[in-house]
């Protein structure tokens, strides 16, 4: 139940942006994604390409910053305990984009959902806190 209103949290958050924003599904993500994985120079991508991928460098960062604040208020309230997303001190955004763009792939059933919604999930199976390590 906890992991669903983090979820719901997240969701709600990566969707409140300026009402010209448009809605973009796990498909569309998963095209973002995999050109940023797969680009070696920013020099021989064309402009499509480089906003798509500003977009999934755009979404993982604000799951990013919006975990480590959510982090930093469970743990003064005392309740750390409620922490979906454990990311390690130091990771690439490639590395996440990565892991977006195969949680994508291996659910291709819900790719139609919120792209945000489906990053958050990804990172949030990926990275589980408590003793998974």
């Amino acid at each position: 139940m906890k992991r669903i209103a983090i979820i719901a949290s997240l969701s709600f958050l990566m969707t409140t942006a300026p009402a010209m924003a448009v809605e973009r599904s796990g498909n569309d993500l998963l095209v973002d994604c995999t050109n940023l994985i797969k680009t070696k120079s920013i020099d021989s991508v064309s402009k499509d390409h480089a906003l798509g991928m500003g977009y999934c460098i755009g979404i993982i960062d604000g799951l990013v910053t919006f975990n480590y604040v959510y982090e930093s208020v469970l743990q003064a309230e005392g309740n750390s305990d409620l922490l979906q997303m454990c990311l390690p001190q130091r990771i690439s955004t490639r590395k996440l984009a990565t892991v977006i763009v195969n949680y994508i792939s291996d659910n291709p059933d819900q790719s139609h959902n919120s792209g945000q919604a489906l990053a958050a999930q990804a990172l949030i199976e990926s990275y589980p806190c408590g003793g998974e390590d």
